[in-house]
């Protein structure tokens, strides 16, 4: 028995960093991590083929018994085609992942079995049923796993050369509530933990296999603070253990400028970077949104504080909010512009289906029409010509869609992009040794990539951009050198992509009616 398991291709969006891989010199910038957690759980007498897309191209034929895709919803259009492919040629396909929670009628149409949550139980499971001939057409889990059942993924099955960054897993759930977000939803208010030796030996395949950074995708990582400080404090006893230099980047929430012990420990594990909802400047919006644990916290001083410990904040910010009018948009984008941070991903609000959001709007009648559950800026860069799914209070969609335009192309602009660098650097607390990068032939190809984009194939403002925050750098010492040429690179992705978003939101918001 064989089986073959799938990560259909991913269209460019804003954290997948499609646009600037060519620089780094690797497929894909994460690893699909479902793919070698899979698996890990698949009985050894089973023969196993794993392919990611957005490595490699998928044979139209393939020996397996059977063909296991997993994907979100971005995804779904490229999984619904790869799923219908392989039936034809009478295969049994599986489809799994977020998008079968999403959009559990059109999976099915599309599969012969469908898995809905967390597969750690149910896919075994699934596997017996199939070798003893009476498999189900759906696998549903219904209470939450317990993460120590969760294995060491089989990462040596994809090649580490394709990828930009590891991944691990090490906490699912969160303790908080907001009006937008699915997480509790999905995977419970109570984190849920592996035990961190688990999380150790990981740390200790990836670097074994060549991965010099690791993103730890919890979605809260400090949701459970004790268990966080305590794993931070074995990573930082691992580090000079470890074959080469290592770092790592995760998820949190604001409320962790208000620890200073957790911060301390964030620096000693070599963290630094970490997403952020901020969302907004708006006290009263945050509120609105239940984002309690953050409507209390001086948001300019607390992304100060992590500077201070060499920590980079990633902002997530949204647009479009409920009640927002028009003038919302300039006032959002002088808190970018004040505050000391960088912001990555840039939306609006989505109602995301399980959210009180996403129940309130069903019940307000207040959903566009789409060919998608979601609107363009949840996906990536497709031609859906309506950026949210959500119809706005306080103004019509063609305006919605015009002012995000228009203050997406200010805040990706060389100028704006410059300024937040300069911003960056003169705020460093590092010292040049510890924002050395490890030089080697990857890292100085990395450099001569990068070199060769902005002398020669930038436009003159980016080109200008780039001399400007290198005489910058220069003037302090080369303070947090890796993470500005790391955030030079990224500029590169951020730039396409949502100057891309901002096309198809001024050209394609009449093309279908509301």
């Amino acid at each position: 028995m064989k089986v073959l398991l799938i990560n259909p291709r991913h269209y460019p969006h804003s954290m997948n960093f499609s646009h600037c891989m060519d620089i780094v010199g690797a497929k894909y910038s994460h690893m699909p991590l479902s793919l070698p957690t899979l698996a890990a759980l698949t009985p050894g007498d089973c023969a196993l083929e794993v392919l990611d897309e957005n490595a490699g191209p998928v044979p139209a034929k393939t020996d397996a018994d059977i063909v296991a895709l997993s994907g979100s919803v971005p995804q779904r259009d490229r999984l619904f085609e790869l799923a219908d492919q392989f039936r034809q040629s009478g295969k049994l396909v599986v489809i799994g992942g977020p998008v079968t929670y999403d959009m559990p009628d059109e999976c099915s149409a599309h599969a012969d079995v469908v898995f809905i949550g967390e597969a750690e139980y149910t896919w075994p499971e699934f596997i017996k049923d199939y070798q003893k001939g009476d498999h189900k057409k759906m696998y549903r889990q219904q209470e939450w796993i317990s993460m120590e059942d969760s294995p060491v993924p089989h990462y040596h099955l994809l090649k580490a050369e394709h990828y930009a960054s590891g991944c691990i897993q090490v906490t699912r759930g969160c303790p908080n509530r907001c009006d937008f977000c699915d997480i509790p939803v999905r995977y419970g208010n109570q984190p849920r933990s592996k035990k961190i030796e688990q999380v150790l030996s990981e740390i200790r395949l990836l670097s074994g296999l060549g991965y010099d950074s690791v993103f730890i995708v919890d979605d809260n990582f400090a949701g459970n603070r004790p268990y966080a400080k305590e794993l931070l404090r074995n990573i930082a006893a691992l580090l000079p253990t470890l074959p080469a230099k290592m770092y790592f980047y995760t998820q949190a929430t604001l409320d962790v400028a208000n620890d200073d012990e957790l911060l301390g420990l964030f620096r000693d594990a070599a963290f630094i970077r970490l997403f952020i909802g901020i969302e907004t400047g708006d006290r009263n919006r945050l509120r609105e949104l239940n984002k309690k644990h953050q409507a209390d916290i001086d948001i300019k001083s607390a992304a100060e504080k992590l500077r201070s410990y060499g920590i980079t904040v990633w902002a997530g910010i949204m647009f479009g909010l409920e009640g927002d009018d028009i003038a919302s948009f300039d006032r959002q984008f002088e808190f970018i512009r004040d505050t000391n941070f960088i912001p990555v991903q840039i939306g609006l609000l989505q109602a995301v289906p399980g959210t009180p959001l996403y129940k309130r709007a069903l019940d307000e009648k207040r959903f566009v029409r789409l060919p998608s559950i979601y609107g363009l800026t949840a996906l990536s860069e497709e031609d859906i010509p309506k950026a949210t799914n959500l119809v706005p209070q306080k103004m019509d969609e063609a305006e919605l869609g015009e002012n995000f335009a228009r203050v997406l192309r200010k805040l990706l602009s060389p100028e704006f992009f410059r300024a937040k660098m300069v911003q960056y650097i003169e705020s460093s607390s590092r010292d040049m040794k510890s924002s050395l990068p490890v030089f080697n032939g990857k890292t100085v190809m990395i450099v001569l990539r990068m070199l060769s984009f902005y002398l020669f194939r930038a436009d003159r403002g980016t080109r200008k951009m780039f001399f400007q925050v290198l005489r910058v750098l220069l003037s302090h010492g080369l303070v947090s050198l890796d993470e500005a040429v790391f955030h030079l690179l990224v500029y590169k992705h951020m730039r396409t992509h949502y100057y891309r978003i901002a096309d198809i939101c001024e050209a394609g918001h009449e093309n279908i009616p509301g």
